[in-house]
This record gives structure tokens, sequence and C-alpha cells, in this order.
């Protein structure tokens, strides 16, 4: 029987730090995936979208620039731009399995869960390890509707080599929005479909609306208020049927994705055996990341119930989980963390939104604006560029800052410095900012 002081389920980034931590420290430390090693983020998510949008953004460019000293025909190739993606992951797997062994670290494959508290099974061998770290992820909410298994999910859009010429999201948040502007772009016929009355609910209202405004004028249909009952396949194709205004539509489609949200990754690992609490955000954990009901089992990542299903939270996480094991004793403090879609315009937010501050019994007032006609927006005839600032109203200080322009996942990066460090909102305009640069919008905000 093998035996570890560290046993890690998960190597995304999240369970990468918390094993190579522990065992720079000394520790025996082993590691499993269900999949291949490396993570969502880096091969199925974030890193792989961002390369397919490289494309996007150049067509977008070109396109908003054309006869303003750009000429000719312009298109997106997506089998070069899904090739340019699949050459950035396709060495992952190994490479992160190599560096991982290469720090002493034993790597597992398979799927293993939990027999007791410190005992799982893994193909009929049993592990048993003194303390366990939880950072499976994330996998796709159930649609629970029938002819749910014929709609594909966030994974497989990174093997859709060929451009539908319809389709169909099911959900328009992250996943769904950033999705549908690229197939948009690239050719299909894109119709969103969203039980909620506003598109990208984390988001402010205001730069949801105007994102959502410019989405339409680019051709996709968005539906909202509309709860899909079951998908139906008919030949090569797929009837999505969906409820609106108290009566039932359909719309043929040639291919559907559920981008209906995520939920924690931890139902086949028999978490009640170990006697491990859950609820529907992940497991129960305390400021140290530890299981409330057994505190040598810690969660981090999407797993925690205290994480958000942001790539830079989890990191931190996986520091103070890696903190505490390796005996620093040291307790989770999140700051406020800016979130951003990539569809192009951008839309980013950190802090509260203003339904928030108001559920909050906050005292604030708002700046805001459409601020699509200024230089910089103008300068690379770019349609949308608008942003909402939520203020405290006694010290002025940044309650949340919201902005919807080509570069809003930037220019938030500059109010997340600021209220990491306090500033009031007169104090982050006060900065020189280089000339004419996005940054230098905000002291005109």
């Amino acid at each position: 029987m093998d035996k570890f002081d560290v046993f890690i389920f998960g190597t995304g980034t999240a369970g990468q730090l918390v094993a190579k931590e522990c065992a720079a420290a000394g520790k025996k430390v082993a590691i499993i995936d269900i999949r291949e090693y490396g993570g969502v983020c880096s091969q199925r998510g974030c890193d792989p979208k961002k390369l397919l949008l490289a494309s996007s953004e150049a067509f977008e460019s070109s396109k908003n620039m054309y006869g303003d000293g750009v000429t000719g025909e312009i298109e997106i190739n997506w089998q070069d731009a899904f090739n340019y993606a699949r050459r950035y992951t396709s060495n992952i797997p190994q490479n992160t399995e190599k560096n991982l062994k290469e720090k002493g670290i034993i790597c597992y494959h398979g799927k293993a869960s939990f027999k007791d508290a410190h005992t799982i099974t893994l193909d009929g061998q049993e592990i048993k390890s003194d303390h366990f770290v939880i950072a499976t992820g994330m996998q796709p909410l159930s649609l629970g509707i029938p002819g749910e298994k014929y709609a594909m999910t966030s994974g497989d859009f990174f093997n859709l080599k060929d451009i539908p010429e319809k389709v169909v999201f099911i959900g328009g948040g992250y996943i769904g929005m950033e999705f549908g502007h690229l197939l948009c772009r690239a050719g299909s016929k894109v119709t969103i479909i969203d039980k909620g009355n506003q598109i990208l609910s984390p988001f402010d209202e205001f730069t949801s609306n105007l994102l959502e405004e410019e989405s339409i004028k680019m051709g996709i249909q968005i539906i909202k208020n509309s709860q899909v009952s079951s998908i139906e396949k008919v030949n090569d194709r797929y009837l999505v049927h969906y409820s609106l205004d108290n009566s039932i539509h359909q719309i043929t489609t040639d291919c559907v994705f559920n981008t209906a949200g995520r939920v924690p990754s931890i139902e086949e690992l028999n978490l009640e055996q170990a006697n491990v609490v859950t609820n529907h955000d992940g497991i129960l954990v305390n400021s140290k990341l530890q299981s409330t009901s057994q505190s040598h089992i810690y969660a981090c990542g999407d797993s925690s119930s205290r994480s958000l299903p942001l790539t830079p939270l989890s990191s931190i996480e996986a520091k103070v989980v890696a903190d505490n094991l390796n005996g620093k004793n040291r307790k989770l403090k999140i700051p406020a963390i800016p979130s951003s879609v990539f569809t192009i315009p951008q839309c980013s937010g950190i802090g509260l939104t203003e339904s928030q501050a108001i559920e909050a019994n906050k005292t604030y007032h708002t700046v805001e604006s459409n601020a699509s006609d200024w230089f910089n927006n103008q300068r690379i005839n770019s349609p949308l560029y608008g942003y909402k600032i939520i203020l405290e109203n006694d010290s002025n200080k940044i309650l949340g800052a919201h902005i919807v322009g080509p570069e809003a996942a930037e220019q938030i990066n500059m109010f997340a410095v600021a209220m990491k460090a306090n500033m009031t909102f007169e104090e982050l305009k006060d900065v020189i900012f280089n000339y004419p640069t996005w940054g230098n919008d905000i002291k005109s905000f």
C-alpha cells in the first residue's frame, strides 16, 4: 500500500502549486488527474480561448479600419486558428507531468475515490495519506432536460474543427458570450438562450446591456427569460425547444452547446465516505481552506465553497493551502478581484455592482458614461466604449468599477491596484499615466 504525506486531486493551477511547494518542503507528495495533466485553463479554457480570440481580434481591428488604411479581403480561417491554438496546448500534458516527476512527485492517472478519511482507492489499489487536497475544478452544470446528451460542452468547443452554419448556446454567461462572439465573427449564425433577464449576470447591468446591444448589432440573436425544455435530434440537425412568453418555441440548429454554468467537480470522489461536508458551492472550508468536518482535508480552486471560478484566485488559495500544510498557519484573505469576459469589445468588472451596493445598504453615487466617441475608441473605429464607477459617498472610495470597451480587461487592472491600496477615486485620477493610452482615459472618468 502506498502512503503519502500529501495526496492531491487535480493537476490544474492550484493542484500543481500545492504539489510543488509541499515537495520542495520535503514532503512525500502524490497527485492524480482523471484527464490529461494540466487542468482546464491551459487546455480547454482561458489559454486556448485567448489563442482563438487572437484571430477574431485581428479580424475586428482590420474590419473596423477598412477604408481608413486597411484594404483587401478580410476573413477568419477557422482551421488555421484552430491549429494555432492546438500547437500551444498539444505538449502541455506531457510537459506538466514531466515537470512534476522531476520534482519527486508521484503521478497517478484515473478515477480515485475515498474509502475512508485517510484512504482512497484507485483501480482496486488502496492509497493512504496524512493529508488530502481537493483541486478538481469544475464541470458543466447538468441541464436536466430530455436530449441533454446532444448538447456539447466547453471542452468540445476546442475540438470544433469546422464552423457550423447555425449554433445555439444554452446560457448567456462568460462561456456562451465568448464562444458566441468567436463563432459569429467566423461566419456562424449564433443564438444565445438565457433563462434570466440579463446576460452576463455577474456583471453590472449598465455594461452588460451595452454589450448585449452591440452583440445584437453584430448579428447574434439573444433570447432572454427563456427556459430550454428539450433537445431533439432530427437527421443531422437538432431542434431546441424553449419556452418564451408562456408558449413553446423551437429553433433548428447544426449544433448545441450547454453553457448554462459550471459546478464543482467533486461528485465522483465519494466525499461522504470521508465525512467531508459539501454544498452546491463545493466543499465547506474554513479560513485556512480546511474541510469544516475533516481538518486534514483541504480544498482550493473551484472545488472550495469560498472560491470564485477565477484562475488568479485559485493560485492564491493554493498558496494558502501549501503554507498551512508546511506549518505556516495562514488564513485566506481575498482582495477585490477583477473579472473579464473576452468578447469584442471586452466587458470587465471589479467590486460591487450597483444592485449589490443597494443590497448592502451602501450610500453611494455613480460616475458613468457611454464614451464611444472618445479619442482612443475613435482612433481604432471601435463601436463601443462605456464605464460605470461606484463610489462611497463619504469617503469617495471605489466600491466597484465596470467597463466595456476594447481594452476593458487592462483598464480594470488599474482599479484592482487602487482598491488594493485603498485609494480614493481622486487619488487614482491623480496618477500620471502615459498619454494617450487607455489607462490615461481613467483621468476623464
